[in-house]
């Protein structure tokens, strides 16, 4: 590996931690700025090296969670998921991201796609109800 790329590669990894530490200061100030400013962390690391997947899944949390943007969440968790296809927080992410977007089979298709690969005890059970719950017919099991 060059020196050169060896340097980009860490600036592109300072520019997701300084991102990361952004999303943290938005989440416990309920600061958008913080949000809009770890976005541009992110998108900042992924321009210096299109390899680091987590920032895509990061991004797209911050985009679907904090942003309400789940269209360029969704292109964010593609991304991640076309390199990584099993994924797993990618996969359950997006399953929220359809979720939102009123796209109820492909949350389903993602939230099976979890359920193989994810280990996580809280994940899983949440993805077992929403599979329930996009399954029911509305009007079903009220009085």
């Amino acid at each position: 590996m060059s020196l050169r790329r060896w340097w980009v590669q860490r600036v592109a990894r300072w520019y997701y931690l300084r991102g990361a530490a952004h999303r943290h200061l938005g989440n416990s100030r309920g600061d958008v700025w913080e949000h809009w400013a770890a976005v541009e962390d992110f998108t900042r690391a992924l321009t210096l090296d299109p390899t680091l997947v987590q920032v895509y899944v990061d991004r797209g949390i911050l985009y679907w969670r904090e942003l309400g943007e789940p269209q360029k969440a969704l292109c964010d968790f593609n991304t991640a998921l076309a390199t990584t296809p099993h994924l797993n927080e990618a996969l359950f992410n997006r399953g929220i991201t359809y979720q939102q977007l009123g796209d109820d089979a492909a949350a389903r298709a993602d939230f099976r796609a979890y359920l193989e690969v994810g280990t996580h005890p809280h994940w899983r059970e949440y993805a077992q109800r929403m599979l329930v719950e996009l399954t029911t017919e509305p009007g079903e099991g009220e009085p």
